[in-house]
């Protein structure tokens, strides 16, 4: 294969891929806000404030002064993303027209755990641990559909260990410190496009009598049964923090500040291409036996992602039975300005732009005390995407403006075990997508695509927490 043509698919499918870690969940971009149920019910209004239990390890450590007794709190929620795509247009940077239409739903489903222990070892200070997800994804394509040069699949993990202490101060103040360790794994797909991939090449240089190009001579760009496959694997792990300050006013009133750090992920892993399985026409029987399925590159490749830093400002009011909140969340999105992958076989680093912006979200709640054992929660948040740009847009989960409606309830089955249940409905505004392909930029074998997006999320939590 010609070398110029072997480099332009090898950078293509990585920068694709390992981009494709910039995608969302059910919070803005690829954040996961599902880190409790309790929470739920109130879109997390006060979530910085409310301090009700152990998963405040997680919303501000400074909360678990409020708890006097261990607490374990077991919380999952179910999450189900629901993609409806409208394919206006896909071609080749050369002009051809890329068939397959939308495909199906690339919404996937998917449980959300999270696990908190606190213990109080004085009465002013306090210990406690978490075990959570922030970040994930889950999308996948159809191999053939219009836009599989810039997404096919998508999945994102990540695991949060976090431990935290607090100390009361006075009767007022609380202040909490965490430290964070976690680890991010990314796996992600697309398909390459030969036809115009050697196209390009033969242009560029004189055509080579075997190998890939010479498998596929004759073919027309954007026809499927030509199309390889481009996949990479990522992952790191590395270390952050967590601080946060509780004031309780008088009245009843509480204000919570919390601050979680960014988190560098300097990830690595493997990377591979593969050759159509087909020619089209037919080609000489041996070389496409030799060839068909087989990889044609593989090797390393690593990224430095920055992953944001957050501000939350919490608001919690108790009149009577009912208690009224309020949460402003900033999240740093711009340390996500570009991704520049970098290449173990030494050639030029291949970049993505983002062009991130930071991002706010506000969120307003209320609980009201039924009896004993009930309590009832309802909650509305407005939470800002960082895309801006429907060039910067990725389909590996297209990202747009969300508003929540949230209900939630809880029971206290004995002085010892609470549940709490919380439903949100998350409505996302049209995200448009408009990907331009220039033989200069980074979309010269992804191809040109225009596509509109509609969507929906659905979470369904549920947790039990034991005082001890």
């Amino acid at each position: 294969m010609k070398p110029r043509t072997c480099r332009l698919l090898q950078r293509s499918a990585l920068a694709a891929a390992v981009a494709g870690i910039s995608a969302p969940a059910s919070a803005a971009f690829f954040a996961l806000a599902e880190q409790n149920a309790s929470g739920i019910g109130t879109a997390f209004a006060g979530g910085a404030a409310i301090a009700e239990d152990a998963s405040t390890v997680w919303y501000n450590p400074a909360g678990m002064t409020r708890l006097t007794r261990p607490q374990l709190v077991v919380a999952g929620s179910y999450i189900d993303l629901s993609i409806k795509t409208n394919v206006i247009s896909a071609t080749s940077v050369l002009g051809a027209p890329i068939g397959g239409g939308a495909g199906k739903d690339p919404g996937e489903s998917g449980l959300v755990p999270s696990f908190y222990y606190t213990h109080p070892l004085t009465k002013d200070f306090s210990v406690g641990g978490g075990i959570n997800a922030p970040f994930g994804l889950k999308t996948e394509y159809d191999s053939t559909w219009a836009g599989r040069y810039h997404a096919i699949e998508s999945d994102i993990k990540s695991v949060n260990y976090n431990v935290a202490g607090a100390y009361k101060f006075n009767d007022v103040l609380s202040g909490g410190v965490g430290v964070n360790y976690q680890h991010f794994k990314a796996t992600l797909s697309q398909g390459i496009d030969f036809a115009t991939a050697c196209t390009l090449g033969t242009l560029a240089t004189p055509p080579q009598p075997t190998g890939a190009c010479s498998y596929g001579a004759g073919f027309n760009p954007g026809t499927n049964p030509l199309d390889g496959n481009g996949k990479a694997t990522a992952s790191g792990n590395a270390w952050g923090y967590n601080l946060g300050l509780l004031a309780q006013l008088q009245n009843d009133f509480r204000v919570g500040v919390a601050y979680r750090s960014s988190i560098k992920q300097a990830l690595s892993g493997d990377s591979n291409i593969t050759l159509p399985v087909t020619g089209n026409p037919p080609v000489d029987g041996t070389v496409a036996a030799v060839a068909a399925g087989q990889k044609l590159a593989s090797g390393s490749a690593s990224a430095d992602v920055t992953l944001p830093a957050s501000f939350s400002v919490s608001f919690y009011q108790q009149i009577g039975e009912w208690a009224l909140m309020a949460d402003v969340t900033r999240t740093n999105w711009s340390s996500i300005p570009e991704l520049r992958i970098k290449f173990g076989s030494g050639q030029s680093d291949s970049v993505t732009t983002l062009n991130l912006q930071n991002t706010y979200r506000t969120s307003v709640g209320a609980t009201y005390k039924a009896n004993d054992a009930w309590t009832l929660r309802a909650g509305l948040a407005l939470d800002q995407s960082p895309v801006i740009n429907a060039a910067d847009r990725t389909p590996r989960l297209p990202d747009a403006d969300r508003t929540w409606y949230a209900i939630g309830a809880g029971w206290k089955a004995s002085p010892s075990l609470k549940f709490d249940f919380g439903y949100v409905y998350i409505k996302v505004d049209t995200a448009q997508v408009r990907k331009t392909a220039t033989t200069t930029n980074e979309n010269i074998a992804r191809g040109n695509l225009s596509a509109d997006y509609t969507g929906t999320i659905q979470v369904l939590s549920a947790q039990a927490s034991w005082t001890f």
